[in-house]
């Protein structure tokens, strides 16, 4: 059976709450790594509304989870990347409703994504357990 213990060792709770200082998994369990996923709508647009857009971005990843057998709350690690300042708080917001367990993670404020249109991408590796 697969454990997943979080580890908290104070530098975190410094940053932002909600995700845990690193992550153990133990005793074997399938690995998912999910690619950056922006937030595209099926149809290949980005939403005007940044909102709108990082909530598209993590339905995204839930589907590609979905289709490996996994749920958001296998997540054990999440890397989020963010265009601007300005939408932080949007984005926590967005977030904080969507993953209610503490995986480790990493957020970004970076110049650009591939597309200049994007704002927002995740990535994201989940266990399955056994």
């Amino acid at each position: 059976m697969t454990g997943i213990t979080h580890i908290f060792t104070g530098v975190g709770a410094h940053i932002a709450p909600g995700y845990a200082d690193a992550v153990a998994v133990s005793g074997g369990g399938t690995q998912i790594f999910v690619s950056g996923t922006p937030g595209l709508r099926e149809d290949g647009t980005v939403p005007e509304d940044f909102t709108d857009e990082a909530r598209q971005c993590w339905a995204n990843v839930e589907t590609a989870l979905g289709k490996a057998g996994a749920k958001l709350t296998d997540i054990v690690y999440m890397r989020q990347w963010l265009t601007s300042r300005d939408n932080l708080s949007a984005y926590l917001a967005v977030s904080k409703a969507i993953i209610h367990h503490e995986p480790a993670a990493m957020l970004s404020i970076i110049e650009g994504l591939v597309w200049p249109n994007q704002r927002v991408e995740v990535e994201v590796i989940a266990i399955l357990p056994t």
